[in-house]
């Protein structure tokens, strides 16, 4: 049918799926019912769109840092233990990217609404979804919830057991840079091997993939890692993705510096989806995944428009849905496994779990990128209580993360 305002065709087509497919380890989402309909109305003002005071830069902790150096200088076995975790291909593509340009940051930000998790374009709401994050950086979203310890900081027997000694610690957290001693040691025995590997995580969580503010990393990952060659098993991706949500709703509401994997913002999908002023790729295969591969400093020219606040918004402006690349995960070879399982629930409501707490990853409101509709579809209401997901009772975030069997 025609709408009288619009000259293109409104297509009518079904809703998306509400709930994630039965099997699927650690997600259940919450009944149509308990919808709260009013919420987006009442997105609180306070946001750096709204604000008088020029935001002209959005710092980032964290980054490639000497995760991948100290990859190839660990050990073999260790080497082996960090592979099985599931780990390898995402600190592969921990390489020294070109000097930063955090002013796309601001820009992106100014666009992000932290009750959806979404960005309001004028093709409709987009977002940084399951699958969009495992092709970027090669890590599965999904599986099993990890097993978040948040008391393990004041139990030194347990962190020597884990690490070979105890770290400094402050709130739960430690600042990653120490655990570069940690992994620098010389094993000998599987113990030990062992706890390099773990020490190195910890300093990868925090360096690159889910790093608090001030270069700290959460030490309550580590029950998950007892188990190193049973630690693929937990959603990592999830987490990572979950992390950097939080960190960059708290940007777009105070503009403070982001921690979370914020690269996946700004070098990554900005270029990938959006084709936001992408530098030139000299990469041999431009279908390579993960496909941060391809945008390290070896294959990168020179970027156009960086560093101009005004040009990025201007593109933002009057970005046209012909301009989106609506898929750009396609590979010359089978789809990497990781790739396929995070596929499975892209379309679907999933709470993400992470050391900062929940965040709802909402696939049914992009269905433009999740389920392939030529045109944007009114969403449907938010989960209740969207943005306070702190405030989630034990029972409720049961009900929304236990694994569905029905």
């Amino acid at each position: 049918m025609k709408h009288p305002e619009f000259s293109e065709e409104i297509y009518t087509l079904p809703r998306p799926p509400l709930f994630v497919p039965s099997g699927f380890a650690g997600y259940k989402l919450p009944q149509q019912t308990d919808y709260d309909l009013e919420l987006v109305l009442r997105d609180p003002g306070v946001h750096i769109a709204n604000t008088q005071a020029e935001q002209r830069d959005i710092r980032g902790f964290g980054g490639p840092c000497s995760s991948l150096a100290l990859y190839i200088g660990l050990p073999p076995k260790v080497r082996e233990l960090v592979d099985a975790a599931s780990f390898r291909e995402f600190i592969q593509t921990l390489t020294v990217p070109v000097r930063n340009d955090h002013v796309v940051l601001v820009a992106l930000a100014e666009r992000w609404r932290d009750t959806s998790n979404t960005f309001h374009l004028p093709p409709g709401e987009m977002t940084v979804m399951l699958s969009d994050f495992a092709a970027i950086t090669g890590l599965r979203v999904g599986g099993e919830p990890i097993p978040f310890d948040s008391g393990i900081h004041v139990d030194p027997a347990a962190l020597e057991w884990f690490l070979g000694e105890v770290p400094q610690v402050e709130r739960g957290a430690a600042r990653y840079a120490q655990f570069i001693r940690y992994s620098k040691k010389k094993p000998s025995n599987e113990h030990e091997e062992a706890q390099i590997a773990r020490a190195y995580l910890l300093y990868m969580f925090g360096a690159s993939l889910l790093p608090g503010r001030g270069s700290t990393v959460h030490l309550s990952y580590l029950p998950a890692l007892k188990d190193l060659r049973a630690a693929s098993r937990f959603d990592w991706g999830g987490a990572a993705l979950g992390t950097a949500y939080q960190f960059f709703g708290d940007a777009s509401r105070n503009g403070q510096s982001m921690a979370g994997y914020w690269r996946v913002w700004e070098q990554l999908w900005a270029y990938e989806v959006l084709r936001m002023y992408p530098p030139e790729c000299k990469h041999p295969d431009l279908s390579t995944l993960p496909r941060a591969l391809i945008w390290s400093k070896e294959y990168r020219g020179t970027k156009e428009g960086r560093g101009s606040l005004n040009a990025y918004r201007l593109y933002l402006d009057e970005l046209r849905a012909s301009q989106v690349e609506w898929n750009p995960w396609r590979t010359s070879g089978p789809e990497p496994e990781y790739l396929a399982q995070s596929r499975v629930v892209t379309a679907s409501r999933v709470l993400l779990e992470s050391a900062f707490g929940w965040q709802w990853y909402l696939g049914d409101r992009v269905v433009r990128q999740s389920l392939g509709y030529p045109e944007f579809q009114v969403p449907g209401p938010l989960p209740p209580r969207a943005s306070h997901t702190g405030d989630y009772t034990l029972a409720e975030l049961e009900r929304y993360t236990r694994p569905d069997t029905s």
